[in-house]
């Protein structure tokens, strides 16, 4: 099977978590994730950060502490997700038809989701008052 590196981003603005939601039509497509991407060859995790944030929502980013690690066996690709408090200026747009929310932390519990972040979400929750 095939496996990837993949970057994730906890960006929290006036105590509220940013999501995206993923495209209809792409591979989990339908659920919230923390948003991210794929790191590239020769890519530092933080660089791919700054990369797919920039690329998706128009953020540049200043990759802070990585907060949560899970491996996470889809059925067609299994990832290793590596999870970074971030601090962004400015507002992120949706470059690629995704949709955003920007979720107080107890409403994050009633979204759906995608498996590796519900994972990350877990490992990182019992903080988030902490990084508010």
């Amino acid at each position: 099977m095939r496996r990837l590196l993949v970057v994730a981003a906890f960006l929290v603005q006036e105590g509220k978590v940013l999501l995206a939601r993923r495209p209809e039509g792409k591979a989990r497509g339908g659920f919230w994730e923390f948003p991210g991407g794929k790191v590239e060859e020769g890519e530092t995790p933080e660089e791919a950060l700054v990369r797919e944030l920039n690329e998706e929502l128009g953020l540049w980013v200043q990759v802070g502490p990585r907060l949560a690690a899970v491996d996470y066996d889809y059925p067609d690709v299994s990832i290793r997700l590596l999870c970074y408090r971030v601090y962004a200026q400015g507002l992120p747009t949706p470059l690629e038809g995704q949709g955003l929310c920007w979720c107080l932390p107890e409403e994050i519990d009633k979204l759906s989701l995608a498996p590796a972040d519900q994972l990350i979400w877990e490992e990182i929750s019992r903080y988030t008052k902490q990084l508010a």
